[in-house]
């Protein structure tokens, strides 16, 4: 017990060291481009709107994070529902 207790500090001033410096965490590595995107849930069979979807989408670029985002609030629509007038709502850099 007392050989951990010795080591703890240790590894706390390695830790802090290492944050201190700036080590990168993996979304700031890839250096891409997180967007949201708020969707109408748009019902096909009488053309109305019933309430709305937020998609999310990454992507090297930004255009490509757009439309990433619009796919998958498209993506997770029930049968017989489309996503429609998509709203560009964030897109953030990692």
């Amino acid at each position: 017990m007392r050989k951990l207790l010795a080591i703890s500090p240790l590894v706390a001033a390695a830790v802090a060291g290492a944050l201190s410096i700036g080590v990168a965490t993996p979304a700031q590595a890839a250096n891409g481009w997180n967007a949201t995107v708020q969707c109408t849930k748009w019902r096909i069979s009488d053309d109305s709107g019933h309430g709305f979807f937020n998609g999310h989408g990454w992507a090297e670029t930004k255009p490509l994070a757009w439309k990433a985002a619009i796919k998958q609030a498209n993506d997770q629509m029930p049968a017989g529902y489309r996503a429609k007038h998509c709203t560009k709502k964030k897109i953030v850099r990692g």
